[in-house]
């Protein structure tokens, strides 16, 4: 039986639309990153301060403001229809779309992936974005800023809890400590002055800098370090004394631009100096 021309021009329309929304739905899943079951590869992504065991950022860790130098932690977790012995890569994109760090992993369906930038001190202030793909296929975009220090989110990483225990004398301990009999605050001309500190919950590639002030509030010494995984102490040592004036003087610790501690000591006679 022959269709007449009605039949088949409705017939026509109808394949054009469907191949159409066929030809959008494949588009969205190249843009979002889902199959056409709607799944996304990854899920729970965030960028933050700090990881936790598990790989994710806690939720007191998240952020996305960060200052010169801070490492930027990255997160997600990769969904279970991930294709098996899949490889997640990051393109890391500052300002002006410019590619400013890359790099990939291979990554488990149904756990956590994290990538992390330990040293942001060449990067310039402004908007940042995290690009994710998983198995050659953008999946995601996390995006954060660097900012001015006071511009930083409130987190376990500021002053209140970056570090604690801190302590100035004249020896140090294996394990970074001053021991108990070594504290100290009086220094004879020509003996090493050290502060030590326990790191808290600044994570490691956090920067962390001593500055050295004597009399008359004049700066006489600066030195900076980046906190190390599996350390729990840091120290400073200014060694040089020789040609320090007998006076009071003090050595302040800052973290990410903030100054978060000060201890107190002086230089005074050889007489006079603490007995270590």
């Amino acid at each position: 039986m022959r269709k007449s021309p009605l039949v088949l021009c409705c017939l026509l329309v109808a394949t054009l639309m469907l191949l159409v929304g066929c030809s959008r739905q494949r588009e969205m899943d190249n843009a979002t990153g889902t199959a056409s079951g709607g799944k996304a590869a990854v899920s729970d992504a965030a960028t933050g301060h700090r990881l936790g065991a598990d790989g994710a950022i806690a939720a007191d860790q998240k952020g996305k403001n960060f200052t010169q130098g801070e490492a930027v932690y990255l997160a997600f977790k990769v969904d279970k229809s991930a294709p098996e012995n899949a490889t997640a890569h990051v393109d890391w994109i500052g300002p002006n779309d410019q590619k400013v760090a890359s790099d990939e992993k291979p990554v488990t369906p149904g756990n956590y992936a994290d990538f992390t930038v330990a040293d942001t001190k060449s990067w310039d202030k402004g908007d940042y974005r995290a690009d994710i793909s998983i198995a050659n296929k953008k999946v995601d975009t996390e995006r954060f800023s660097i900012v001015d220090a006071d511009k930083i989110e409130t987190t376990s990483t500021k002053p209140k809890n970056a570090i604690s225990d801190v302590t100035v004398g004249h020896e140090l301990a294996v394990d970074g400590t001053i021991p108990s009999g070594k504290e100290g605050k009086k220094f004879a001309p020509g003996q090493p002055v050290i502060v030590s500190f326990k790191v808290g919950s600044a994570p490691p590639g956090t920067v962390v800098r001593v500055d050295w002030y004597g009399p008359n509030d004049q700066k006489i010494g600066s030195e900076d370090k980046k906190v190390e995984a599996g350390r729990d102490y840091m120290e400073f040592t200014s060694k040089n004394t020789r040609n320090w004036d007998k006076a009071d003087y003090r050595v302040e610790i800052v973290v990410n631009g903030q100054k978060v501690a000060t201890e107190r000591f002086s230089i005074v006679e050889a007489s006079k100096s603490d007995k270590v």
